[in-house]
């Protein structure tokens, strides 16, 4: 896949200076990663291929941690009315991938500023960095989930006021319009199952649309 991001408290410099060989990895994933796609569950567009958060979670946690990463570390008891884990962490970043809806960027982005506040040990590190990953608004998706475009507005207006002090990478997925690229489609158990009844490698294309108010869609191939 294709990526954008943009840096929020001087995150690149955190970056070059003390987790370039981190973020060499995570980019390295992402860059590796086929489109993920699945069948849409939702009124007026049942069975529309859409982008798939659970496969796309699963493909970056189980490639980080063949690189050392550690996926699911749980968060400390005493700040578990903020979640039970965080995706991945390594070495002071921790890395969330928020494609759920939009709503919860603000818990990533609150729960990661009291990380590195409270110095808060994740994969025996303090916590220093957080790299946020979600994917750009031309992917067909479930509705009122969040996207690239809609997150840099937002964590930009928090910043203009100060609201967070943690280094943050914002990371966008993207693909190429109009070109065959690698996909995975999955079938699932059942409508909100993570459990794969199957799952195939195949070809898409994204194709533009016409009107600039309506988002590309997928074709299978």
């Amino acid at each position: 896949m294709l990526i954008q991001f943009v840096d929020f408290n001087l995150a690149d410099i955190v970056i070059s200076k003390n987790y370039q060989a981190e973020w060499n990895e995570i980019e390295m994933v992402l860059g590796n990663m086929p489109l993920h796609i699945k069948a849409s569950s939702q009124k007026g567009i049942h069975g529309n291929p859409i982008f798939d958060p659970v496969g796309t979670n699963e493909y970056i946690k189980t490639e980080l941690v063949n690189l050392g990463w550690k996926a699911n570390v749980p968060i400390p008891k005493e700040y578990n009315f903020f979640g039970q884990d965080i995706d991945c962490a390594k070495k002071g970043v921790i890395v969330e991938f928020q494609f759920s809806h939009y709503s919860f960027l603000q818990n990533n982005t609150l729960r990661s500023e009291l990380f590195f506040q409270a110095e808060t040990i994740f994969s025996n590190s303090i916590t220093k960095l957080a790299i946020i990953i979600t994917k750009a608004s031309m992917f067909p998706a479930s509705n009122s989930t969040l996207y690239y475009e809609q997150a840099v507005k937002q964590l930009t207006a928090l910043t203009e006021y100060k609201v967070f002090d943690v280094p943050i990478r914002l990371v966008g997925l993207f693909e190429s319009i109009n070109t065959t690229i690698s996909s995975v489609w999955t079938e699932y158990q059942g409508q909100r199952s993570r459990t794969i009844k199957n799952q195939k490698s195949c070809q898409c294309q994204i194709i533009a649309s016409e009107s600039p108010r309506n988002k590309p869609t997928f074709n299978l191939m």
